[in-house]
């Protein structure tokens, strides 16, 4: 639990002396009705930041001022941020005191945990408030439209509210639409006043001034990360079919004040030895004062301060005049494109013709040789989808040079032009599309495809990601990286290999470590497994991942030896063992390589049921350990020395 205390000026409400608002990012369930939670989450939810910022500034408006006011915020990905609305209820609740519960920055799969969330805390007496990409982005699109947008103009609209937001409505929810920064402060204040509406809007404000992202108290005690985030501008200019973001932050370009956010950073960089943070636009090369923040970073760099950071951008915009060379001077370490296909016809069906295919490797080496890790987004279930054209999609990736790529299943996410289009083209009801919302993560199938099921889908998305991250591919992206990048793109690589292979979780929603209990937030339904049967299952669950971390340990010790080889080393520790010195010098004193060890542990195995009575087949046996053991000790070594240089850049 993450708590601020604000005690402001006095003299409003009679009967309410103290208001708690608790800021709640909800998760998701699994398929088996657990909740998705680890004990050490990864990526920081921005929302939550910003809302809570914009209430610590509520807070001072005049309708709050005679109050006892205080912050509690949660992010349910994190084990420890774990929300107990009984024992919240009790310790906030009362006559005098008022809840308000702001279920913060909803997506589509996050809906049905945030619903069930928030009708425990309506029951106990609570204010409950949702807001985020889900309602806000379904309202756009089947209440009021986009037909006013030039290109799209034929999409429908069945001009009512969404079903499932109605009915929390009905329920007594109150329904945020669209951003916060200028109705936030009203709709607490009508709150207090006991005035409400049963749905707010805050549409797509001037950005005049920036609302610097302030992260609750101890928050990244259970992060394994700790990355911040900004915001330079919001809205997208291009019309993607998939994309439910559009709908919310519009397609017209608003933009921060460059001038306060260098101001932000600086305080931030003060505050911090070594500052990591992610511009969380979704377009930020169409920002069109990127030069003068990038400028401003710049500068800031050349007065001694330290940070990297994220970015999101579009495929044309290496070939902005100046915009890579100044994204690697200003401490760009990671670009996120949205590749999605390399299909042109698909590319041009989904209305996102400005990815041309065949820039796609000059695109990746610019980046590269200005230090910038490429990160490709890339979405698989379009229509002329099959299993043999995206595992052949997947070598292309590899050989178009992107060092990580995300994996995503095309999903009609609500507030999707797709969505709506199929929404109102067939039996909402029907099995065109899944009326579970906990589905609609982008890695679950919830849509019929023309050419594949749904387990054969499913199935060759979770190949995608075996594939591509594949030693040999890890290795190459290593060679190739950027210079003092090294330990950092491992790191990621880590990340990605045991959330997809390990966790089959998507990284973007991963942590390390799941937990989950046999009773405590299953999803409303659920059949709670008798003690005996649970525990077993959770044992061979563990015992499985186990075997996976195992594993993983030497495919990651085979690819950072190899990642670091020299090529002038390469032909000399690779071939046949020659002899007792060159073993010796192979295990303790040259750069080390499983290459040949790997080989060697295949030729002896090779022998099968020989071992059992030719026992000169053993002679080498003792050898192979005595570099086994070597090899693992120099392996901790490098990796405990890997973690020292990311600590300290």
């Amino acid at each position: 639990m993450n708590t601020t205390v604000l005690n402001a000026p006095v003299g409003v409400s009679a009967h309410i002396r103290r208001l708690t608002v608790i800021l709640i990012k909800p998760s998701n369930y699994t398929t088996d009705g657990h909740l998705l939670q680890f004990r050490k989450a990864v990526i920081p939810c921005n929302s939550l930041a910003v809302l809570n910022a914009l209430t610590k500034q509520a807070f001072l408006v005049e309708a709050l001022r005679d109050l006892e006011c205080e912050i509690l915020a949660f992010d349910e990905l994190a084990y420890a941020q774990s929300v107990e609305p009984k024992n919240l209820m009790a310790r906030y609740g009362g006559d005098d005191n008022l809840v308000v519960v702001g279920l913060t920055g909803v997506q589509t799969n996050q809906f049905p945990r945030a619903v069930d969330l928030g009708r425990e805390f309506l029951a106990l007496g609570a204010t409950v408030v949702i807001g985020g990409f889900h309602v806000s982005g379904s309202i756009a699109t089947m209440l009021d439209g986009i037909a006013d947008d030039n290109e799209r103009k034929d999409v429908p609209c069945p001009k009512i509210m969404p079903p499932e937001v109605q009915e929390i409505m009905d329920e007594g929810f109150i329904v945020f639409h669209g951003e916060a920064e200028e109705v936030w402060a009203l709709l607490l204040g009508d709150i207090v006043r006991g005035h409400t509406r049963q749905l707010y809007r805050g549409g797509n404000p001037p950005l005049s001034s920036v609302t610097v992202p302030e992260y609750p108290p101890h928050y990244f005690e259970s992060f394994a990360t700790r990355v911040m985030t900004y915001e330079t501008g919001r809205g997208c200019k291009w019309a993607c079919s998939y994309c439910a973001i559009i709908q919310v932050l519009g397609r017209t370009m608003r933009f921060f004040n460059p001038d306060e956010i260098i101001a932000s950073v600086r305080k931030m960089c003060d505050a911090h030895e070594r500052l990591s943070f992610f511009f969380t636009d979704d377009n930020f090369a169409r920002n069109p004062r990127w030069k003068e923040i990038l400028e401003g970073l710049i500068a800031l760099r050349e007065e001694g301060y330290t940070f990297e950071f994220l970015v999101q951008i579009d495929l044309p915009a290496y070939k902005m005049p100046d915009f890579i060379e100044m994204l690697g001077a200003a401490g760009c370490c990671q670009a996120f494109l949205g590749v999605e296909s390399i299909d042109p016809e698909t590319l041009k069906a989904t209305k996102k013709p400005q990815n041309k295919v065949a820039n796609y490797p000059e695109c990746c080496r610019i980046l590269n040789d200005h230090g910038i890790v490429v990160h490709a987004g890339y979405i698989i279930g379009f229509p002329n989808d099959t299993p043999e054209s995206i595992a052949a999609s997947v070598e292309t990736l590899k050989e178009i040079g992107f060092d990580k790529v995300s994996f995503f299943i095309l999903t009609p996410l609500p507030g999707s032009e797709d969505h709506i289009r199929l929404y109102c083209s067939t039996d909402p009801m029907g099995s065109a599309m899944d009326s579970d919302f906990n589905l609609y993560d982008s890695f679950r199938p919830v849509a019929d495809h023309p050419q594949m099921s749904r387990e054969t889908l499913r199935a060759v998305y979770q190949q995608c990601w075996k594939e591509f991250y594949r030693s040999g591919q890890m290795i190459a992206v290593l060679r190739r990286c950027p210079p003092g990048r090294f330990w950092g793109v491992l790191k990621n690589l880590i990340w990605y290999v045991n959330a997809s292979l390990g966790e089959k979780v998507h990284p973007m929603m991963c942590g390390f470590w799941s937990v989950r209990s046999r009773t405590k937030n299953r999803r409303p339904g659920t059949v709670i497994e008798n003690v005996v049967p649970y525990y077993w299952n959770e044992f061979l669950r563990r015992l499985r991942y186990l075997f996976f971390v195992i594993k993983t340990f030497f495919v990651f010790q085979h690819v950072v030896f190899e990642g670091q080889l020299r090529p002038e080393m390469a032909k000399r520790v690779r071939g046949r063992v020659r002899g007792f010195r060159d073993w010796f010098s192979r295990t303790f004193h040259l750069p080390a390589t499983r290459t040949w060890l790997n080989a060697a542990w295949k030729h002896y195995g090779s022998h099968k049921f020989h071992l059992l009575w030719k026992f000169w087949h053993h002679v080498k046996l003792p050898f192979y350990i005595v570099t086994e053991i070597a090899f693992l000790a120099r392996y901790i070594k490098t990796i405990v020395r890997g973690a020292k240089v990311m600590m300290e850049t």
